[in-house]
């Protein structure tokens, strides 16, 4: 990847959201967050970016006992409107996608750091 593709438009600004997270999930970007120099927001979006780019998508269900926290997060409008348009093709809610995407993104990074 080029640097400047790191970097974001101006017309490609944060929308906040509120969305249900995985407990699990959160509490690993948390970690995440502190051994980065990245915001859950920012790793949020990472996480969305990857899934819209292999646009391979394995549905997993929510994991029987998992508790979802209602968080505020800002999301990249291009991130937004892929994610409304996998939605509106596959009828996967947006808020369970951005839970597969970072549980992806998070078992790839195991398997990296491993």
């Amino acid at each position: 990847m080029s640097s400047i593709n790191r970097l974001y438009k101006k017309d490609n600004y944060t929308i906040q959201k509120s969305i249900n997270l995985e407990d699990g999930l959160y509490t690993r970007l948390k970690e995440l967050e502190s051994e980065y120099d990245a915001t859950i927001s920012a790793l949020v979006n990472v996480c969305v970016e990857d899934l819209v780019a292999k646009d391979d998508i394995k549905y997993y269900a929510k994991p029987e006992g998992e508790i979802l926290i209602y968080r505020s997060i800002m999301l990249r409008k291009e991130n937004v409107d892929a994610l409304t348009k996998i939605n509106r093709e596959r009828g996967i809610s947006v808020t369970r996608l951005i839970n597969i995407s970072i549980k992806e993104f998070l078992d790839r990074y195991d398997k990296k750091s491993k």
